[in-house]
């Protein structure tokens, strides 16, 4: 799993926290969707990680069948895992890798100390990853 998660983390921004404002009600559609490009580009100008999401959605696509994200077994296993919640994702593994990483010689202990707390913390988000890297490439 450490390596799947090294992919993703690829893709992190370490940016600085970015202030939102909380009445916006952003990221809140299926991350099994994509948001039109109007409503992605005022995601990414209230917080730009949400630009990191969208490169690791588009990433996600390389390692499933064309319907992956169409599937009913994969609607109603993850339907309501939003955007909104793999930004959260993103930052928090950003964050412990951030805050740990003096702890840790090895990038590979480092990486499995964080993923073992973000399996506590997000396991639907890590048995999406999981599915994804079944490796059903179509």
């Amino acid at each position: 799993m450490g390596l799947k998660n090294i992919l993703i983390i690829s893709f992190l921004v370490f940016s600085c926290n970015n202030q939102i404002n909380k009445n916006i009600d952003i990221g809140n559609i299926s991350i099994l969707k994509y948001p039109n490009t109007k409503e992605l580009n005022k995601w990414i100008k209230i917080d730009s990680q949400y630009a990191k999401v969208f490169e690791v959605r588009k990433y996600f696509e390389n390692f499933v069948k064309k319907d992956f994200f169409e599937k009913e077994e994969i609607q109603t296993e993850f339907g309501e895992l939003t955007w909104s919640d793999l930004s959260d994702y993103q930052k928090k593994y950003a964050e412990l890798l951030n805050n740990n990483q003096k702890n840790y010689k090895e990038t590979m202990e480092l990486t499995r100390f964080v993923d073992s707390l973000m399996m506590i913390e997000y396991p639907i988000i890590i048995n999406f990853v999981d599915k994804i890297f079944e490796l059903e490439y179509y």
